[in-house]
């Protein structure tokens, strides 16, 4: 019975040993096998430098990561390329893989100055995006090293897609669940890499990128991770860093540590730098502590950091808190920050913080940098946090520094809805006058405006209700960042502040109204940048001391998102002072006038009579004509042999301009050649006469 027993150990241990022996399999660029390995170590290890050839190694879903000596490395593998690139992710059918362990202080995975290694998650190599199959972990209780995966010594061309990784949470010295670290002696830096469509769970910072100043990690590309559940921040650029590229991530808590808190730290500006189209939400810690969506604290100098179309939103309550910012710009580096197209929500019920001081605030700039440059546009921030100690704020903005470096700030829409209703700070007060706002922010801000705003809810900041539509969220257009935080298109003319380019066009606005005398003529003309649902414009006349009377109407273009010109005459309008507006008409019925434009007419200065029109006419036909003075003015019809065909007119007439229409049916006129003779004679004895011919054809 014992042997027998032994005998069903030793097979079970050897089916088991036979199982690991084969759970990853190396092969070569055609797909065919090379070999098979109990480790990814080994299958690693197995590839020849120099490469002539890519190679693809596939884990199995036997794999359990038992034969791994822990940290797994990549090292450099000469003659790898974009073409002849190192492929590894988990065999079709795999539901999931893990890698790693609990190794102290040390990753469970690095890439050690390799470059082209393609690591996808998806079970049977999918494009990014698709399911996770593979998680890679560091579960260390200790160590600032224990991450999950490093890129260190010159690790260059790397793309990680659709992993999950995780490590515990450390709130002290880390570790960073995923890391970006040094290069000390390769000039390349940890440079060109890809890391997007992966989830990142834990780590005192999520993300961390910490190069060297001599050899900074470059054009590294964080896109499209779910971030969430860190310690300290979801992406920490601590050093070493030239021109990032951190966009479309979601980064948010659902645990809650005792540790200051933000979405994302950058502590260096280094060549162009992008953060856009990020998600960031729900954050909060259990200290008395500070929580911030983006905190820049650059000392660096010369780079340029661009923060737009991002949606940022920290509703919670938060406990007891120094302070809440959206998006904080501080240090003393001399750099560019560009803040477009952003929507920053903060709300809950403060507690704690000192008297005099900002608790919370959608952004504020205090980089006092003197050379720094700093813009801020089409930005839509709301502030609907209350409570804290007596004698503290809440703000949508705060612009503390001033007079350090260069401004260009405008288009923004702000709103603080606390009981002081303090919408915006500039230069160390805080105001809820709008004009008083702009007369301390000028020649900036002048276009701002103090206006509330609806979303969907707290966390999902797309614009809802009547806030789709309104004209008041109007941004200005710049001119490289062409659609939202979805992709939409914006306008190019009014474009929504904010992250969200309603779905909604903004309805019709005049970009100009104008009217222009020419004889006894009218001319109006108007432009429009946007139009919406728009029927017609009805052209309206008010004579001095009168009432509107409707003079013309011209269709609009009902639905217009380019700048549109219309124009509209109104003929022989008599001499005086007039008023002109244009009453914009719905589709719906609704409607909304233009503001006013006004003109004057004056007398004519001579007799004169206007060839008829039409002519040749069937079966009515015009004259204008026009008198310097009151006068008795006659107009008499005559055949081509001399014989009288009518009067048309024997009368007094007021000095100015006037038409008189010919109606050839009520006349009994047949087909001809007619004479018409005018005589005008004003009451100083002063004589016109004036003879022409026109044409009946029936």
């Amino acid at each position: 019975m014992t042997k027998r027993l032994l005998f069903s150990f030793l097979l079970l241990f050897s089916v088991f040993l036979s199982a690991q022996d084969n759970s990853v399999e190396l092969r070569d660029g055609a797909n065919a096998l090379v070999s098979s390995h109990n480790s990814l170590q080994a299958a690693y290890n197995a590839i020849p430098s120099p490469m002539t050839q890519g190679y693809s190694i596939v884990i199995q879903a036997s794999y359990t990561g038992a034969n791994e000596t822990l940290p797994i490395s990549f090292t450099q593998k000469d003659g790898a390329s974009a073409s002849q690139k190192i492929q590894v992710y988990p065999a079709a059918g795999v539901t999931m893989v893990t890698v790693g362990g609990t190794p102290t202080n040390t990753p469970s995975w690095q890439l050690d100055g390799a470059d082209f290694v393609f690591i996808n998650g998806n079970a049977g190599n999918g494009p990014g995006g698709s399911v996770i199959n593979m998680t890679i972990q560091n579960l260390s209780s200790s160590g600032s090293n224990s991450s999950a995966l490093r890129y260190l010594n010159g690790a260059t061309n790397n793309v990680v897609v659709n992993c999950k990784f995780v490590s515990n949470t450390q709130l002290t010295a880390g570790p960073r669940t995923v890391e970006f670290q040094l290069s000390a002696s390769n000039p390349e830096g940890n440079s060109d890499n890809v890391f997007e469509y992966n989830e990142v769970f834990g780590g005192r910072s999520a993300i961390g990128i910490a190069g060297t100043a001599a050899n900074p990690n470059k054009n590294i590309a964080v896109r499209h991770n779910k971030i969430y559940d860190f310690g300290f921040a979801g992406i920490w650029v601590l050093s070493g860093t030239n021109s990032f590229d951190i966009s479309y991530n979601e980064i948010y808590q659902t645990q809650f540590y005792t540790s200051a808190h933000s979405g994302l730290n950058i502590a260096i500006v280094l060549g162009t730098n992008k953060v856009a189209y990020n998600r960031i939400y729900n954050l909060a810690n259990t200290a008395t502590s500070t929580v911030r969506g983006i905190t820049v604290s650059s000392s660096s100098n010369g780079g340029t950091l661009q923060i737009y179309n991002n949606m940022i939103s920290l509703p919670l309550d938060n406990g007891t808190k120094t302070s809440i910012y959206g998006v904080q710009l501080a240090g003393t580096g001399d750099y560019t920050a560009e803040l477009f197209y952003n929507t920053i929500y903060i709300g809950g019920l403060h507690t704690g913080g000192t008297a005099g001081n900002i608790i919370s605030a959608g952004f504020v700039k205090s980089n006092t940098g003197d050379t720094s440059s700093f813009s801020a546009k089409n930005n839509l921030i709301i502030n609907r946090r209350t409570g804290g100690t007596s004698g503290t704020f809440h703000t949508a903005s705060f612009i503390s520094s001033t007079t350090a470096g260069v401004l260009d700030v405008d288009f923004n829409i702000y709103y603080g809805s606390d009981s002081a209703a303090l919408h915006a700070g500039w230069g160390g007060f805080v105001y809820n006058s709008i004009s008083q706002y702009r007369d301390s922010a000028a020649p900036h801000e002048q276009n701002s405006g103090f206006v509330n705003a609806s979303f969907v809810d707290s966390l999902d900041l797309h614009l809802a209700g009547s806030s789709v539509g309104d004209l008041n969220l109007a941004g200005t257009p710049i001119a490289w960042i062409t659609d939202d935080y979805d992709g939409n298109t914006r306008s190019g003319s009014k474009p929504y502040v904010g992250a969200d380019e309603g779905l909604v066009p903004l309805p019709v606005e005049l970009a100009s109204f104008s009217a222009n005398v020419s004889d006894n003529n009218v001319v109006l003309t108007w432009t429009t940048v946007t139009e919406l649902n728009s029927k017609s414009f009805v052209i309206e006349r008010m004579a001095l001391g009168g009432s509107w009377l409707a003079a013309g109407e011209v269709s609009a273009a009902g639905f217009s998102t380019e700048i549109r010109t219309y124009s509209f005459t109104d003929r022989s309008v008599p001499a005086g002072a007039y008023s002109y507006r244009l009453k914009t008409v719905d589709f719906d019925g609704s409607y909304k006038f233009s503001p006013v434009v006004e003109v004057s007419l004056g007398v004519p200065t001579e007799f004169a009579v206007s060839q008829n029109y039409p002519n040749p006419f069937n079966p009515a036909t015009t004259v204008d004509f026009q008198l310097p003075a009151d006068a008795r003015v006659t107009m008499e019809l005559y055949t081509v042999t001399g014989e009288k065909a009518a009067t048309l007119l024997n009368g007094e007439l007021s000095a100015g301009y006037h038409k008189l229409m010919i109606d050839a049916a009520s006349l009994r006129l047949t087909s001809g050649i007619y004479i018409y003779r005018f005589t005008a004679v004003s009451s100083d004895g002063k004589e016109f006469r004036q003879i022409r011919k026109m044409t009946l054809l029936k």
